[in-house]
């Protein structure tokens, strides 16, 4: 249970806490925001995969009052710190994507091009890595019987928290809204682009 006896919600957010300046930890907050920064297969325009940290700076902007619910900031929000590892791994591997979507653009053939043949089978093994690195996240704080969200990053971030959820429950429903329906098959050659999320969600989840 977090502890805000101490805590005053009028002062000035101290940016050592974490979500809107609120003293939370992983032990201790109800709710565990995964921090995902990957936007690998994005096609118009990047900086997503900024999105964790640039949210959780600008949320000591926010009033933790609701007039609807007023106390409810006191169950606990954690954003986990982001991983650098994946963050990294993100960066290159979305240089990768930026020239093969270049080349793809101009009509190339792909199997003409050792290289780009290369480059999607990475793209398509580092979507692979993501998927099974939020499951394992997901999972871990499922079992500890946390409410689990995610912050991305691109569309394509949360199918491993689907896919966790749908051991954790017989079934469910998602709630999307969005400029695009993500039912593409595999787009651009990104078996799992940011515009094919909901197409892999209702292939790969029967759920």
């Amino acid at each position: 249970m977090l502890d805000l006896k101490d805590f005053d919600q009028n002062a000035v957010s101290n940016p050592e806490n974490n979500i809107f300046g609120l003293p939370s930890t992983e032990d201790n907050a109800e709710l565990i925001i995964l921090s995902v920064p990957w936007e690998v297969t994005v096609s118009y325009g990047s900086g997503t995969a900024k999105a964790p940290e640039a949210i959780c700076k600008a949320s000591l902007q926010v009033d933790l009052y609701d007039p609807l619910f007023p106390d409810v900031w006191k169950k606990g929000f954690y954003v986990t710190p982001v991983d650098k590892q994946l963050q990294l791994k993100s960066a290159y591997l979305r240089r990768e994507a930026e020239l093969y979507i270049d080349y793809i653009s101009r009509g190339e053939e792909l199997q003409a091009n050792q290289f780009m043949c290369k480059t999607i089978r990475e793209v398509n093994e580092g979507g692979a890595y993501l998927n099974d690195w939020v499951y394992e996240q997901a999972k871990a704080q499922l079992n500890n019987n946390k409410l689990v969200g995610l912050l991305g990053g691109d569309h394509s971030t949360p199918l491993g928290l689907y896919k966790a959820l749908a051991e954790k429950h017989d079934e469910y429903g998602i709630l999307q809204i969005d400029a695009h329906c993500d039912l593409k098959k595999a787009y651009e050659g990104f078996t799992y682009s940011h515009a094919s999320i909901m197409y892999n969600a209702l292939n790969e989840i029967p759920k």
